[in-house]
């Protein structure tokens, strides 16, 4: 079984900020999956699709994501194989996903918090380019900020792309998408 995390946070002034866009992706694929998210045994909430995938959003925090995610596998029976990480990047414009196999932490303290609990960078995810043509350093007040409404349509566009990815994943495997995926953009705001 595949095992998708979201990464961002669950406090309601947080939740229509950039950084909550790996919250969105997943919100996204469970109801197109016609699946809810419900309490886990710890803390995340999470929405199951038989033995098909999981979708997981830790309600630790963004910084403390790495804990709860060893925990989900363990529950699971699940390794690093079976994980794909969610989450924002302020590094790449707004309109592109970057889908990788592995990886540093690239300075996201959800990644780093990650690596450092499960003790590898050897973790597959795709990440969401949220800056927009208004970004402006630093980036920790940027991120916390919701999107301008005029990106809103983009912002759409991207979680629909990164829900395909997603199916990709399940269906085709990690290399073939990063094949597909990784050299579109579609339309950098």
């Amino acid at each position: 079984m595949m095992i998708f995390v979201g990464l961002g946070n669950s406090e309601a002034k947080y939740l229509s900020t950039k950084h909550n866009a790996g919250f969105w992706v997943m919100d996204k694929f469970a109801k197109a999956h016609d699946i809810e998210f419900k309490p886990g045994k710890g803390n995340y909430i999470f929405a199951k699709k038989g033995s098909e995938f999981l979708l997981v959003k830790p309600t630790t925090g963004m910084n403390n994501s790495g804990t709860i995610i060893r925990d989900v596998l363990n529950f699971y029976k699940a390794n690093t194989d079976d994980l794909v990480v969610v989450f924002d990047d302020v590094d790449l414009p707004l309109g592109e996903v970057r889908i990788k196999a592995d990886g540093g932490d690239g300075c996201h303290n959800g990644m780093k918090s990650i690596i450092k609990s499960l003790a590898t960078d050897k973790v597959k995810r795709l990440k969401i380019g949220i800056a927009a043509t208004d970004y402006r350093r630093p980036s920790e007040k940027y991120v916390l900020k919701p999107f301008n409404k005029k990106f809103h349509p983009l912002v759409e566009e991207v979680l629909v792309i990164a829900n395909e990815v997603m199916a990709s994943i399940l269906n085709k495997g990690i290399n073939e998408t990063m094949n597909n995926f990784n050299k579109q953009n579609i339309g950098v705001a």
